[in-house]
């Protein structure tokens, strides 16, 4: 990249920020007691979790202090809202600004195949977001999907200057029909999230576990994961594998596989049997099954972000609208050239 280029990207990243990361804390219940054990004094306890969190406070500032050293900023998970819980308690997510290999890739990026437009999000997704956890790194894949645009949408807000390369559109109001201005931010995304009781009942250690014979389908307890980039790409990686060797793929079934599918092998052919198997599963199932998952997915799932929420200044009530990319999804990593344009294309 030409000189000129950096300085004008270093010209359009701002300042990073980031905010302090609230950390959960256990509590001792015992205490060593001549070879046996017995439960602290309400005193011993309370300063025991003074020290605990004076512990944990030091030992996380300094792995921050680290973490922002390198360029890593840590996102507040109350940010996610909801969506949140779907993660291990223990997990901390980092971001930083995206490199400037990664906003080459995306400037080159061929918006007409759809393979090319994931694998290019997936690859800022890979070099801009880190995540931690007590028993060590976990890999950036383990990312829910419906996530991805989310911290792709974040990742873009470290990247520029506030206000510069902002992302607007106009549209109606959902509620009262006049134009006005959506701006496209994470924070802005929209998502429709299970019914609480749903994931009270059965969401538990990190699946879902749903017994059919409630619902009055006679079939055996079902667990559902939920859709990760790691499953996502495995998943288009068998199929594209199925598809080059003569195979045909059955798209129904991909919609049910990408929650039946537990942790996918790297190997393609033993991931060809793990799926194999799942299939055979799958074409077992009654009619009232079927018509049974189907509504399960469609209640479990939290849908994708596709709309933006913002409070009309006309109506003043909450309006919704499909996010929209006027000039093409390539604005999201645009970078402001000096050179003169080269044709009229």
């Amino acid at each position: 990249m030409a000189k000129q280029n950096y300085d004008a990207l270093e010209e359009q990243i701002g300042d990073m920020g980031g905010v302090e990361p609230v950390q959960p804390m256990g509590k001792l219940k015992h205490k060593e007691s001549y070879g046996g054990k017995s439960d602290l004094s309400e005193k011993e306890q309370s300063d025991m979790d003074a020290f605990l969190a004076r512990s944990n406070r030091h030992k996380n500032e300094a792995k921050n202090e680290v973490l922002i050293s390198d360029g890593w900023i840590p996102i507040d998970r109350e940010e996610m809202g909801i969506r949140s819980q779907f993660y291990p308690e223990g997990w901390e997510f980092y971001i930083r600004p995206a490199t400037v290999q990664a906003i080459k890739n995306w400037t080159a990026i061929d918006e007409e195949r759809p393979d090319v437009v994931n694998t290019v999000l997936n690859e800022i997704i890979k070099t801009c977001v880190k995540i931690s956890a007590p028993e060590g790194g976990v890999s950036w894949n383990q990312i829910r999907s419906w996530d991805r645009f989310w911290f792709i949408l974040k990742v873009r807000e470290y990247t520029y200057s506030q206000n510069q390369q902002t992302i607007e559109f106009q549209d109606d109001c959902s509620e009262c029909g006049e134009e006005i201005d959506y701006r496209l931010t994470a924070k802005g995304l929209f998502y429709e999230f299970p019914d609480e009781d749903l994931v009270e009942k059965y969401w538990k250690n990190g699946a879902w576990y749903i017994n059919p014979r409630e619902y009055d389908v006679d079939e055996a307890p079902i667990t559902l994961y939920t859709p990760t980039l790691e499953r996502d790409q495995a998943i288009i990686d068998w199929a594209t594998a199925k598809v080059r060797g003569g195979g045909k793929i059955d798209e129904t079934f991909i919609t049910y596989l990408v929650w039946m599918l537990p942790k996918p092998a790297k190997d393609i052919q033993v991931l060809d049997r793990q799926i194999s198997q799942i299939y055979k599963t799958y074409k077992k199932w009654s009619f009232d099954m079927f018509t049974f998952m189907s509504d399960v997915i469609r209640n479990i799932n939290i849908n994708q972000s596709e709309k933006l929420r913002v409070t009309c200044p006309c109506c003043g009530r909450e309006a919704t609208s499909t996010v929209q990319f006027p000039n093409g999804i390539k604005v999201l990593f645009e970078v402001k050239s000096s050179a003169k344009k080269f044709g009229s294309r």
